[in-house]
């Protein structure tokens, strides 16, 4: 069964409430399944008719879904409202893509902004210069923290304890990431990471290698990551560590800006990533 429960139609089960139950809803769309009717609603999350309906005409009058042909619903225009705030307030988005600019022709492929949400590393800015490049990272899409070299480079620049807590509570997942069987064997791979200073790797985009360095909004404290790719074919062993010093030059270039940006800002929103 997925977030909801069954146990009485209607009401929360064991833990929920109505707001998670809202939330629930919208996560019923993707690009898979653009569309729910109402009886697929019912019938996929185990509510009753009525708190369904209820639910979606307050999701419609807030924009957040629009109704369909079909009698269907789809996501409404008030995320796209977000994106653009999201946008214009997020510094990465203005400190970043300067930096992207002037990498372009070095780089010769693509480049991909990647921003820490506790388990999850979420593509925020794409762009490339080679056609035959297809990057499955674009933008707002999710990655697991222990796929993928943007993911990766974040995760070995975690503090310690929030690495112990992956360990402890992970550790099937990180086993099937190849990064270690133990916490020892999971920790001595991440400090190899930090002292190179950036990650290379191909585990998602199998015809693609990424060269990633990470991004600080404070001392130590990680934030994202910027990752440079090629084709495979078009990467040498030397190219890929030019590449890699390309890439932690940029990042610390944009972790001072970005840093500067927050003392002058002390209002200005980062996000503090919580590991569980």
């Amino acid at each position: 069964m997925d977030r909801m429960t069954a146990s009485a139609p209607g009401r929360p089960g064991a833990g929920e409430t109505s707001v998670t139950r809202v939330l629930g809803i919208l996560d019923l769309f993707t690009p898979e399944a653009p569309v729910w009717t109402a009886d697929t609603m019912i019938e996929h999350l185990l509510l009753g008719r009525a708190t369904i309906y209820r639910y979606v005409r307050a999701l419609c009058d807030a924009g957040f879904l629009v109704p369909v042909a079909g009698a269907g619903y789809a996501l409404g225009p008030r995320f796209i409202e977000f994106d653009r705030n999201i946008r214009l307030a997020d510094p990465l988005l203005h400190i970043v893509p300067p930096v992207m600019a002037e990498l372009r022709d070095t780089v010769a492929g693509g480049q991909l902004l990647c921003a820490f949400y506790g388990l999850r590393v979420l593509a925020v800015l794409q762009d490339k210069t080679d056609p035959d490049i297809t990057m499955s990272m674009e933008r707002g899409r999710p990655f697991p923290l222990f796929q993928g070299s943007p993911s990766r480079v974040i995760l070995a620049h975690l503090p310690t304890y929030r690495l112990r807590n992956l360990a402890l509570n992970h550790q099937a997942a990180i086993a099937a990431a190849g990064l270690g069987q133990n916490w020892a064997e999971f920790r001595d791979g991440l400090r190899a990471v930090r002292r190179m200073g950036y990650l290379v790797a191909s585990d998602i985009d199998k015809a693609l290698v990424g060269i990633s360095a990470p991004i600080f909004h404070a001392p130590g404290s990680v934030v994202a990551s910027l990752c440079l790719v090629r084709t495979k074919e078009r990467v040498t062993p030397d190219d890929a560590a030019y590449l890699g010093r390309l890439a932690v030059t940029a990042c610390q270039r944009i972790s001072a800006e970005l840093q500067a940006f927050r003392l002058r800002q002390t209002d200005a929103a980062f996000p503090v990533s919580r590991v569980r």
